[in-house]
């Protein structure tokens, strides 16, 4: 959903509403979710018939479209988002919705991301951290948005 999300915002940034397909993110969402349930589905039932090497194979298969389908689209998106976001900042006050959404992706990549890579080396017995550190990031990933939300919130009523 983060990817769809920061899709969306960054093609309502960029083009108006008269170029921008109606139902983009709709169709994001559901090509995203349908891919999501598909590999899931796959990574589920082989992991469950014990099949270690299969398993192991629609897990690598799973990390791999993770890193190339859902976080290219979000970094590009969220680039471009933030480059924007400091253009119309000189000229006005940018706006909350994109300021969030560029803060929530920025600590998905940093608090998030690692457990993702952490877990596609551990398929290959290869490991750099402790698992304790990147489930810690991962636990702080999960808290920081209700905190992202309230510093944007507070930050508007101070002006």
């Amino acid at each position: 959903l983060l990817t769809a999300i920061s899709i969306e915002r960054c093609m309502s940034v960029l083009c108006s509403s008269i170029c921008r397909p109606q139902h983009l993110s709709a169709v994001v969402c559901a090509l995203l979710c349908a891919l999501s349930i598909a590999v899931i589905a796959a990574v589920t039932s082989l992991c469950l018939l014990h099949e270690h090497e299969h398993c192991q194979m629609a897990l690598i298969s799973m990390y791999v479209l993770n890193f190339l389908i859902c976080a290219p689209p979000m970094v590009i998106s969220n680039v471009i988002l933030f480059i924007k976001v400091l253009c119309a900042s000189q000229q006005r006050q940018p706006k909350r919705l994109y300021i969030v959404i560029f803060l929530t992706v920025l600590f998905f990549l940093l608090f998030a991301l690692p457990l993702s890579i952490w877990n596609f080396l551990q398929q290959f017995s290869y490991t750099i951290v402790p698992s304790q550190v990147v489930f810690l990031l991962a636990c702080i990933n999960s808290s920081v948005n209700p905190f992202i939300y309230f510093l944007v919130g507070s930050c508007r009523r101070h002006r």
